[in-house]
């Protein structure tokens, strides 16, 4: 069992991107420093002190839980992108299909604060930041 106060090492997020968007991946350390790489660009940023603790307490709620989720869902072969994170040893479900449980739903919702401090993301998951297909004139 982990508890979110034995935190080590960093956290990494993984979006694989799609035929349509760019992938990312964050790394977060335990004290809020971070990482967003996407492209050939890096970036730092810091988390908020009560976002860093409560992502790691997730993280570390999910990993201790003992009905661990696997699988995955339907997506569109363009648009559909995988979102994970890998902690401790630990990798998660994808986080863009539907939440299995709690611990899960916690995770989602902290990965899209740090994705908004790391200036990508949008109402969901699903929302890039990134490139966009023009639209039709009348």
């Amino acid at each position: 069992n982990v508890s979110a106060a034995a935190v080590t090492g960093p956290a990494t997020i993984v979006n694989s991107g799609s035929t349509n968007t760019w992938g990312f991946t964050i790394a977060v350390a335990a004290g809020g420093g971070a990482t967003l790489t996407m492209q050939q660009v890096k970036k730092s940023f810091h988390l908020a002190a009560t976002t860093s603790k409560k992502f790691f307490a997730d993280l570390a709620a999910a990993l201790n839980a003992t009905n661990a989720p696997v699988g995955g869902c339907m997506k569109s072969a363009s648009f559909g992108s995988a979102t994970r994170i890998a902690w401790q040893g630990w990798t998660s479900p994808d986080l863009e299909c539907p939440a299995p449980n709690a611990q899960i739903a916690a995770l989602i919702a902290d990965v899209h604060a740090i994705r908004l401090a790391a200036g990508i993301g949008g109402p969901t998951l699903h929302n890039r930041a990134v490139q966009s297909e023009p639209t039709a004139s009348p």
